[in-house]
C-alpha cells in the first residue's frame, strides 16, 4: 500500500513539473516582441552555436561600448521571429529560408557569423 501512495506522489510531482515547464514553453513563444530602439538589430537563437560565437565576439571585443545595436532573440519568441521575418523580407530573403545569425542595419542584411561580425568590426573601427 506505501509503496503505490509512493507512486502517485511521484507522479503527481512528475505531472505538475511537466505542467509547468509547458506553461513556461508557452508563455515564452506567445510574448511580445522585443521593442526596436536601434538601426541595427542583432537576431539570434538562445542555443545557436553559431550565434554564441558573434555573441563572443560582441563580448571580448566590447562592441557595446562603442556601437548601440539592439540584440533580439527568435527561437524561443515568436512575436520576435515575426519581425525577423519582417526584417529578412525587405531585403528579398524569404522568410522559411531566413536562420539565425541575422543582422539588420540601417535597411541591410548580413546573414551568417562572418557578415555579421565583418559589419560590427567596420561599426566599431576594428581593423
Amino acid at each position: 500500500m506505501n509503496k503505490k501512495i509512493i507512486m502517485a506522489i511521484v507522479g503527481i510531482i512528475i505531472l505538475a513539473t511537466g505542467l509547468w515547464f509547458w506553461d513556461s514553453v508557452r508563455e515564452a513563444k506567445n510574448a511580445t516582441a522585443t521593442p526596436i530602439v536601434t538601426d541595427i538589430n542583432f537576431f539570434y537563437g538562445q542555443e545557436c552555436s553559431h550565434c554564441q560565437e558573434v555573441e563572443k565576439f560582441l563580448v571580448d571585443n566590447k562592441i557595446a561600448d562603442t556601437v548601440n545595436f539592439d540584440m533580439i532573440e527568435v527561437w524561443h519568441n515568436n512575436a520576435n521571429a515575426g519581425v525577423l521575418a519582417q526584417k529578412a523580407q525587405a531585403c528579398g530573403i524569404v522568410s522559411d529560408e531566413v536562420g539565425v545569425p541575422f543582422l539588420f542595419a540601417f535597411g541591410k542584411c548580413y546573414v551568417g557569423t562572418t557578415e555579421a561580425e565583418n559589419f560590427f568590426k567596420q561599426a566599431a573601427g576594428i581593423q
